[in-house]
C-alpha cells in the first residue's frame, strides 16, 4: 500500500485526502503550519500530524507527498521532496514565475521519480472525452478553440495577495488546457484584462476579467474567456470547431431536471456552484492516475515541463495586457 503525506490543510488538501483513500492508499502524516487545521484533517485519516516538512520527509514510510500550500512555497517543497527520494503531486502553478519554474527542472528535472502538477481540468470525464475524440480524428483537424472559464464570485483578497494574479491563478488552467487540446504550440497570444467586478482586486494590482486569443504557426485559434464573476453559477466550457464537426464539453448542472411551463420551456437547473463540485471526479482521478504511476514507476501524465509551458503563457498574457500588444512566443 502507497502511503502518503500531505504538505497544508485547507480545502484542496481535504479533497486529496479524501481521494487517497478511494484510491487505496493511505495517508499518514499531514503538516501545515496552522497545528489546528492539521489536526483536523489527520484525524479523519487517522493520520499522525507532523512538526515540519523535514519531519515528513524523514520518514520511510512516506512514499509520496501531495504539495497543497501557497505557490511561493512551491518549489521549495517539491525540490525538498524530490531529493528525499519522495514522489510528488504538487498543485498548480508549478511557481510563480517561469524562472523559478526553470529553476526546480535544472535542479530536480533528472531524479527517475513521479513528479505531477495538479491540472486536474485534464482528468474530467466530460474533457478527456473531448480530447479523445479530437486526437482521434473525429471532427477532423482543430480550426477554432474557445475556452470559458468563469467563477461564480472573486476569492478572499487575502488569498489574491499571495496567488500570482489571474493569469496564473485562474487562467493558467484554460491555458493548460489549450496547450493539451491544440495540434501544435501557440506562437503568439494577445491578451485584454480588465477590472470589472471588485475594486479590492484591482488596488492589488490585479484584473478580473480577460479575454485572451492564441495563435499557432498553422493558423489555429485559441480564444480563452475569463471572469471572476458569473452570476448564474459556475461557467466552464469548451469548444472546439473542426472541420468535419464541433465538439463541446459543456456546464454541469446540480441535477438532469428539466421545467417546463408558463416561465419556462426546458429550463434546467442551476450550475453546480465552484470547483469542488463541478470537478470532483477530475481531482479523485488525478490522484488515482498520480498514485498508479507511483505504483508502476511511470513517469507523471502532468508534468515539470507541463507546469513550465503553462506559466511562460501566463507570463506572455500579463504582458501582453501591459502593452496592449500580441506577445511573440
Amino acid at each position: 500500500m502507497i502511503k502518503v503525506a500531505i504538505l497544508g490543510a485547507g480545502r484542496i488538501a481535504h479533497v486529496h485526502a479524501k481521494a487517497v483513500g478511494a484510491a487505496g492508499a493511505k495517508l499518514v502524516a499531514v503538516y501545515d503550519i496552522f497545528p489546528d487545521a492539521a489536526q483536523r484533517l489527520a484525524a479523519l485519516y487517522g493520520a499522525d500530524v507532523a512538526s515540519g516538512v523535514d519531519a515528513i520527509l524523514a520518514r520511510p514510510d512516506v512514499d509520496a507527498v501531495i504539495i497543497a500550500t501557497p505557490t511561493d512555497t512551491h518549489v521549495d517543497f517539491i525540490v525538498r521532496c524530490a531529493e528525499a527520494g519522495k514522489a510528488v503531486l504538487c498543485e498548480k502553478p508549478l511557481a510563480l514565475t517561469s524562472a523559478e519554474a526553470q529553476s526546480c527542472i535544472d535542479q530536480i528535472g533528472h531524479l527517475p521519480l513521479t513528479i505531477q502538477i495538479g491540472f486536474n481540468r485534464r482528468f474530467d470525464p466530460s474533457h478527456r472525452a473531448l480530447q479523445q475524440a479530437l486526437a482521434g480524428g473525429e471532427v477532423g483537424e482543430l480550426e477554432q478553440l474557445t475556452i470559458t472559464s468563469r467563477d461564480p464570485g472573486p476569492p478572499p483578497a487575502e488569498y489574491l495577495r499571495h496567488s500570482g494574479g489571474l493569469f496564473k491563478d485562474m487562467t493558467i488552467h484554460d491555458l493548460d488546457m489549450a496547450l493539451w487540446l491544440l495540434p501544435e504550440p501557440p506562437i503568439s497570444i494577445y491578451a485584454q484584462g480588465d477590472c470589472l467586478v471588485d475594486p479590492e482586486i484591482g488596488k492589488l494590482g490585479d484584473i478580473d476579467t480577460a479575454t485572451l486569443v492564441l495563435h499557432t504557426a498553422g493558423g489555429h485559434q485559441c480564444t480563452i474567456l475569463n471572469s471572476r464573476r458569473a452570476v448564474y453559477g459556475y461557467d466552464q466550457r469548451i469548444e472546439v470547431h473542426a472541420a468535419e464537426g464541433m465538439l463541446i464539453s459543456g456546464n454541469h448542472h446540480e441535477n438532469s431536471l428539466l421545467r417546463f411551463g408558463a416561465k419556462s420551456s426546458g429550463a434546467p437547473g442551476p450550475l453546480q456552484n465552484f470547483f469542488l463540485d463541478r470537478y470532483a471526479d477530475s481531482y479523485r482521478l488525478e490522484i488515482a492516475d498520480f498514485l498508479d504511476a507511483v505504483k508502476a514507476g511511470r513517469p507523471a501524465s502532468v508534468t515539470l515541463h507541463d507546469g513550465l509551458e503553462a506559466l511562460k503563457l501566463a507570463e506572455a498574457a500579463q504582458a501582453s495586457v501591459k502593452t496592449g500588444l500580441p506577445v511573440e512566443l
